[in-house]
């Protein structure tokens, strides 16, 4: 429903990169606020599959090697090769395209250690959190634009600074005054063999239920047995005799089937055992589907408890909250010392940019401001307001004007494009400096080639709003538009 308001109020062409990211946006969100707890178990046993394969290419002698990773661990890792692949000396003779370079340095990196002159690098990853997510809430974050759990960023944080995040399993209590000195909430517990506890279930209850989980298991063992043995196959079809049908069915004189030694072994018997198993199996059916039907319930009832008592939960209340203001409001204390412990061991350098407030539209997720708690004290001190910083002297956006456009845009702009800004360039002026000036409402993000396809196809045009809503119209006149995308 969300998404199809969405779409009717756009009154404008959607590409298929807009639709596919506000989808995963919109499930994101779904899952925040329904299935939680779940998707932190999925998250758990993804971990435990992660690996590092290959298979052949399409071409012979040529493979493609995979690796399962963590979003935060894959896109450190292609940063730190394409930092790799930008410090190679540059070689006019050299025509290896970026990517061929970050497959070399791979190689070296993996198969040669200790042998090459690469440099080190740092690779730079962007998170954004939302203030919910930061208190233990499960809004939906995002690691370089990639929507992922708030666990994930929580436990990323928590393994780059060294301090524990709030989390949902350590919820001080269920109270809705938000001290924290309620009833202890509902743990989550992440092992494997915690995925099949239901919670409020009795001890009863869960033994009667694995007692016929454990006979339905043996039911369908033997009907598979009776399966795989050709028991269940159908009869071969009756040679007539004559257009009478069988001699047992052939007009007679007697009411009755024949009599005699052939009666075990002839068609009606052979009704009868039929008639006979298929009532047998139709009442095992019915038992099989009368125990499903229990099972399901009771899931359904626990399922509805444990619901009622996560949203009653610190976490749950936070998660609810419509905005940051009221996920600050309905945080304890542990989250609000734990959430300024945090800004404070960050502030100082242990990243590498201290942390920074996105300031958003509550309604359409646009960004308003990007700053940090110094200015956003000052702002609130002088009454100054927050908003885009102002432009810059000189073609070269500033390293505050840069950093805002680029959380703003954090994609290329271009129609149906998804790839990354570039970190170190990228940024076109929409009315080509000097004419127009160095400012938000005037840079957009690019990746290379569009960046490029924008100054070198004729006949394109490219045109800026002041709230960063880009119109690109083709040589045959057609016309796309593209948004920032929200936070």
């Amino acid at each position: 429903r969300e998404l199809l308001d969405w779409l009717a109020v756009r009154h404008r062409v959607t590409t298929p990169a807009q639709l596919g990211d506000r989808v995963r946006r919109v499930i994101a969100r779904h899952d925040a606020r329904h299935d939680a707890r779940d998707a932190a178990r999925d998250l758990a046993r993804a971990l435990r599959r992660r690996g590092v394969a290959a298979r052949p290419d399409r071409c012979d002698g040529m493979s493609v090697v995979s690796a399962l990773l963590t979003t935060p661990e894959a896109a450190a890792l292609v940063a730190a090769l394409g930092a790799h692949a930008d410090a190679l000396p540059h070689d006019p003779a050299d025509g290896r395209t970026h990517g061929q370079k970050m497959a070399d340095c791979l190689l070296d990196l993996v198969l040669r250690p200790g042998e090459t002159d690469l440099p080190p690098v740092q690779a730079v990853l962007s998170v954004v959190a939302p203030i919910g997510a930061l208190l233990g809430g499960d809004q939906p974050c995002e690691i370089d634009g990639q929507v992922v759990p708030a666990e994930l960023v929580r436990a990323l944080l928590t393994a780059l600074t060294g301090h524990g995040l709030v989390s949902p399993t350590t919820d001080t209590g269920a109270t809705g005054d938000g001290d924290g000195d309620g009833d202890a909430g509902p743990t989550v517990d992440d092992s494997p063999e915690s995925d099949q506890v239901l919670l409020g279930v009795t001890a009863a209850e869960a033994a009667r239920h694995e007692a016929e989980a454990g006979e339905l298991a043996v039911w369908w063992a033997e009907v598979e047995r009776r399966v795989l043995a050709g028991e269940f196959d159908a009869e071969p079809p009756p040679q007539f005799v004559d257009e009478d049908g069988p001699p047992d069915l052939a007009p007679s004189t007697d009411s009755a089937p024949h009599t005699g030694s052939h009666v075990g072994d002839g068609w009606w018997a052979r009704a009868d055992r039929a008639v006979d198993a298929a009532g047998t199996a139709l009442l095992t059916a019915q038992q099989v589907l009368g125990r499903a039907c229990r099972l399901v319930a009771t899931a359904e009832r626990a399922d509805t408890a444990d619901e009622t008592a996560w949203r009653g939960s610190d976490a749950g209340r936070v998660t609810a909250a419509p905005d940051a203001l009221a996920a600050l409001a309905a945080a304890t204390d542990q989250a609000w010392e734990s959430l300024a412990d945090l800004l404070g061991r960050t502030a100082g350098g242990g990243l590498a940019d201290r942390p920074r407030i996105v300031v958003t539209d509550a309604v359409t997720g646009a960004l308003l401001a990007l700053t940090d708690p110094p200015r956003l004290r000052r702002a609130a001190r002088h009454a100054t307001g927050l908003g885009a910083p102002g432009p810059t002297d000189g073609y070269r956006p500033g390293a505050t004007l840069d950093r805002h456009v680029r959380a703003r845009d954090r994609r290329c702009r271009f129609p149906g494009c998804r790839r990354r800004v570039p970190r170190g360039g990228e940024l076109d002026h929409a009315v080509p400096w000097p004419a127009g000036p160095t400012a938000a409402a005037n840079l957009t993000g690019y990746c290379a080639s569009h960046h490029r396809g924008k100054h070198q196809a004729p006949g394109w045009l490219h045109r800026l709003t002041l709230d960063g809503t880009l119109t690109v119209t083709t040589p045959s006149g057609m016309t796309a538009v593209t948004e920032p995308p929200p936070y």
